[in-house]
């Protein structure tokens, strides 16, 4: 027997039917509840037990929106599964503010005047059908590109300076990386970054 009409719509295309604006707050919203009950594995906290909800909640919500607020002490409260975590919502939630703030450019850019719009597309080569893949991709090479020049720098410096085991300090060097560069704020030492201000006098 034959079915008429149209087949119901699957997840990924219901998704895709979904106006820009819903699916990024809809991924924001899927990022944060991963992370949080990714941090509520007892795997992803020190010493036994798994974390409060209240604390994977927090953190995990922190890291995502890149505000660097924090309840517990990183370095000693989540163990480097935990850490991971938090690096990769770090990671994934600044390049979406980076990604939808460009985004608002171009809507902005598709009101303007004729003249206005072909100047600004000249200028920021958004004159074609995959101007927004463009936007997206520039971003995240960028973003890499910065990441790891500072993440080299800092190796050499928690290497060379601090003495660090090699591949302690390249995850050091990492996770601050990707953390200053996203503005996030989150630190893997309990005094955050205030032991490497300089002395001066």
């Amino acid at each position: 027997m034959q079915t008429t009409g149209r087949a119901r719509p699957g997840l990924i295309q219901l998704w895709e039917r979904q106006h820009p604006a819903r699916r990024i707050f809809g991924g924001f919203v899927l990022l944060n509840l991963v992370g949080w009950a990714l941090l509520m594995l007892p795997v992803s906290r020190q010493g036994s037990g798994a974390a409060t909800w209240i604390e994977a909640l927090f953190t995990a919500v922190s890291a995502a929106c890149v505000t660097g607020l924090t309840v517990v002490d990183t370095a000693l409260y989540w163990t480097p599964f935990g850490q991971v975590v938090i690096l990769l919502l770090i990671q994934l939630g600044g390049l979406g503010v980076m990604v939808f703030a460009s985004l608002i450019g171009i809507f902005v850019v598709r009101r303007l005047t004729l003249g206005s719009r072909i100047t600004t597309a000249q200028e920021t080569h958004l004159d074609g059908p995959g101007g927004v893949r463009t936007v997206v991709v520039s971003i995240l090479r960028i973003a890499l590109v910065v990441e790891g020049v500072v993440a080299l720098a800092l190796f050499a410096r928690f290497w060379l300076g601090r003495g660090e085991d090699p591949l302690h300090a390249l995850w050091l060097a990492v996770f601050h990386a990707v953390s200053s560069y996203n503005n996030a704020g989150f630190a893997l030492f309990s005094d955050n970054l205030m032991g490497e201000r300089p002395v001066i006098g």
